[in-house]
């Protein structure tokens, strides 16, 4: 150890261990009765480092017995660690049966930067700072001058003077003797991490270029007791919070460490979520004695740190994860580009074509809202300066250089998640469910939109890999009513000064008999010229019926249209038999742009009104709707037939088989795709396709051509105004932010598994009804022997959807009351309230009975 910084370590030691001899007389040492230093001092490390830092330049007392340190460094002679000198420390202990020098050694190791620095070095870089430390000046008052550098270290490059394998052998083994050093890791990495965070404050840029300064994090993470709760509050947070606090340069070249190394990710993840887990845990119990308290989960100290260094891994995740190839991310982001400046572009037209008269309209309009808002706020100028606070934009207002989701070090490393097919690890060990049950999106992100940006420390918000698919929902439908709210009430106050009466809601009226025609006029009308429309609560009614639309009537419209839609009368879609989901008609009429557009609208609507969609695609359509391309792996779960025989011809063996490619497949670069209804049309993937045969040489360019060919270029004309209508409703919002293509998939369509011992156990009950009533018992039996088709049926019949919602049934909250004393009258239901209204029938075969004529005659709202 170099002469400074040893006299620091003792001054260290002596502030704040004492040098252990109760007669001391050095006011300078804790163990002394004159210690002159209020022992508060001791809790902030900062202010123990600068008065170390004073003390060393003043050439303050040191305590002789503090030399025992020193003593002990000599005597041991172990400057850093080695898996070679660890077993001989084991050995020596083992046999005399005192483990004093082991937890000596590791207390010169784990205090010591140097040390720890130094330890498990790469063969190569062993000579090279050998010899830099002989040379390097001793005489500075501090340790913090005392650097190595490397030209082979930068910061730009992924290198690193730490020997991985060695250094895990080596931990594997410490993590044996965890018992014997636990209390000693603690007290070391304590004084080290306190010194190197003070110090780090004026020479952060020499410490992140130090060749080995990566080392100490990687080395750290190592250690098991990481996750130990006397860790979990002081050195871990510390830990993280010098982690985290790096340069954004330096917190790149750490992702990238990590990911190129292949490192024990998941370990370091558990080890983090523990932190989370742990703190969340403390937050509960304190917000549960203060039974008044408003204080939020993001409010608790320390869950910064956390999530901060649980991103730093979920980044070294994707890094380490799958992707498609840089020339397809960049033809998707440009054509992704293109398509929302198109999207930009027509409504800019729209506008252009408005007539002056509309023109004039629109702009006394304008004046009487800033008129009536002139008004509010001079009527609401004595109010509380609290309430007068201007918010910050809704995240889905935000643009994407400004967006939550986007961050300082995700651009450095031109990261955007969902461009990454799949991480190292599965994205779901990012998640604490814990934390996420306890977390109450509703308020975080009220809390965040009231704040202007700067004055935001944290927010659960900035972490979308680390919430719940539940929670991202709550959080996209606060978004979608905060927005409804925001256009209701600018309606209010425009049609208090206005002649001109605006609707509150996207109201549309449809006639049963002529469905697909009366959506397309509204959609059309409403939506695609005026896409503000889209912004508000959805509201349907069906002409010639009664009915207020609480949810219930939506959901049977999106039920009713999507039937018709989907259905082969139409032939915009066909069914794959393998996988029963709908795909593209490649040979569709080209007349039905208007009809792509309206489903891709009612997927974003869907999505933005809550309501499932009784329909199955595979899950490359959500890719798409991210903006993705489909490739040769999304085959697999779109074409699986076609993936197995592409497959075989890229694992065919010339050699093995005695035979070549041509010769086995016969196949040339004209192929076949069969349609709706089953024709076969003739695709050249290359000028004069039939004449090019397929070979060993040429087989994986007919692989992704003809890949190319199924799942983007046969069916562009029919995806694209699809997917333009999906971005009419969609373009604002967060989605793309917030959710991965699986996740999109359950929030369109939900989920297939039945579990109604969920729906029963969540169930409520009212007008008499309990879960020990006669009837109730009978009607659980009998939904219980139902076949997955009447359960399907009774989902439907009660909640106007027949898949179960991300979450499980249990988010259903199925309320049964009790509908008067036994009767013939069938049950009834309020599918906007997931109310089923049932009859005290007086046996269980009269009950089955009625309840199955009703789910099976469920459509209208007369028997609804």
């Amino acid at each position: 150890m170099p002469a400074a910084e040893k006299i620091i370590h003792r001054y260290f030691h002596q502030l704040i261990s004492g040098c252990g001899n109760p007669q001391c007389s050095n006011i300078y040492c804790r163990s002394s009765s004159s210690f002159k230093y209020d022992k508060t001092i001791l809790e902030d490390r900062n202010q123990v480092a600068a008065e170390v830092i004073r003390l060393s330049s003043e050439y303050a007392p040191l305590c002789d017995d503090v030399n025992l340190i020193e003593e002990n460094e000599q005597k041991i002679k172990i400057n850093n660690l080695t898996e070679n000198n660890l077993q001989e420390l084991i050995s020596q202990c083992e046999k005399t049966n005192d483990w004093n020098i082991l937890e000596k050694s590791m207390e010169i190791i784990f205090s010591n930067r140097f040390n720890l620095l130094t330890s498990f070095l790469k063969v190569d870089f062993t000579e090279n700072i050998s010899n830099k430390s002989e040379s390097s000046p001793t005489a500075s008052a501090t340790p913090k001058s005392f650097f190595i550098h490397d030209p082979r270290i930068t910061l730009d490059n992924d290198e690193i003077t730490l020997d991985f394998d060695v250094m895990k052998s080596t931990m594997k083994l410490l993590r044996s003797y965890e018992d014997q050093i636990s209390s000693t890791i603690h007290k070391s990495l304590d004084l080290l991490l306190n010194q190197l965070q003070y110090e780090l404050k004026s020479k952060r840029n020499e410490f992140e270029t130090d060749a080995n300064f990566f080392n100490l994090f990687l080395i750290i993470f190592e250690l098991p007791y990481l996750s130990d709760p006397l860790f979990l509050f002081d050195v871990a947070r510390l830990f993280y919070s010098i982690l985290t606090n790096l340069s954004i340069k330096a917190q790149a070249k750490f992702v990238r460490i990590l990911s190129k190394y292949k490192t024990n990710l998941d370990a370091y993840v558990v080890h983090v979520q523990q932190y989370i887990t742990m703190h969340t845990l403390r937050w509960c119990d304190r917000v549960g004695i203060e039974t008044n308290s408003e204080e939020l989960l993001s409010s608790e100290p320390g869950m910064k740190e956390g999530l901060n260094t649980l991103r730093l891994l979920f980044y070294a995740n994707l890094l380490g994860g799958q992707r498609d190839s840089s020339e397809i991310i960049d033809i998707e982001r440009k054509n992704y580009e293109k398509t929302e400046r198109e999207l930009v572009e027509r409504r800019q037209r729209h506008n252009d074509t408005d007539s002056d008269t509309e023109q004039q309209q629109q702009q006394r309009n304008e004046q009487q809202q800033s008129d009536s808002e002139n008004v509010l706020v001079a009527s609401t100028s004595s109010a509380t300066p609290a309430t007068r606070i201007k918010t910050r934009k809704a995240t889905s207002e935000i643009e994407d250089t400004d967006s939550p989701y986007d961050n300082a070090l995700q651009i450095k490393l031109d990261l955007k998640p969902n461009e990454y097919r799949r991480g190292q690890y599965a994205f779901d060990i990012f998640i604490n469910e814990y934390a996420n049950e306890k977390l109450e999106i509703k308020k975080e992100y009220l809390n965040f939109i009231q704040q202007p940006t700067s004055s935001i420390e944290f927010s659960f918000i900035y972490y979308p890999f680390f919430l719940s698919t539940i929670n991202k929902i709550a959080l996209l439908n606060i978004e979608s009513k905060a927005r409804m709210y925001l256009q209701r009430r600018s309606i209010f106050v425009h049609n208090i000064f206005s002649s001109v009466r605006l609707n509150p809601v996207f109201k549309i009226n449809v006639r049963r008999d002529h469905l697909i025609e009366d959506a397309l006029i509204s959609l059309e009308y409403q939506g695609i010229e005026q896409p503000e429309e889209l912004k508000k609560q959805l509201f349907v009614e069906f002409e010639g019926e009664q009915g207020h639309d609480e949810g219930g009537l939506s959901k049977e419209f999106f039920q009713l249209i999507t039937e018709q839609i989907f259905s082969p009368e139409y032939a915009m879609f066909m069914t794959n038999e393998e996988t029963r989901c709908l795909w593209f008609n490649p040979s569709a009429a080209e007349d039905l742009d208007r009809e792509y557009t309206l489903i891709g609208m009612l997927f974003g609507l869907a999505i933005y009104n809550s309501i499932i969609l009784d329909i199955q695609f595979p899950p490359i359509l959500y890719r798409k709707l991210l903006g993705k391309f489909g490739t040769f792996e999304d085959l697999a779960t779109s074409h699986p037939t076609s993936y197995k025989s592409l497959k075989s011809l890229l694992a065919f063996n010339e050699k093995d088989e005695g035979m070549t490619v041509e010769d086995a497949f016969s196949l040339t670069f004209q192929v076949a795709i069969t349609d709706a209804i089953g024709s076969q049309l003739l695709f050249d993937l290359k000028d004069g396709g039939d004449t090019i045969s397929v070979t060993n040489a040429n087989r994986e360019e007919f692989v992704q051509l003809y890949s190319d060919l199924l799942l983007n270029k046969s069916i562009q004309r029919q995806f694209d105004p699809f997917f333009h209508g999906f971005l009419l409703v969609t373009h604002d919002s967060s989605l793309r932010k917030l959710f991965r293509a699986d996740e999109i998939d359950l929030l369109v369509a939900g989920s297939h598994v039945l579990d109604f011992n969920q729906l029963a156990l969540a169930a409520e009950y009212d007008g008499g009804y309990s879960k020990d009533s006669p009837t109730i018992k009978n009607f659980w039996t009998v939904l219980m022997t139902f076949t997955d088709e009447q359960k399907r049926k009774f989902l439907r019949f009660t909640t106007g959807s027949d898949r179960t919602p991300i979450g499980g049934l249990a988010r259903l909250k199925l309320i049964i009351s009790r509908n008067g004393p036994d009767t013939d009258r069938l049950p009834t239901a309020h599918t906007c309230f997931n109310a089923l209204l049932l009859p005290d029938y007086s046996s269980i075969e009269k009950l089955q009975e009625k309840l199955s004529i009703a789910i099976d005659n469920a459509e209208g709202f007369g028997l609804r």
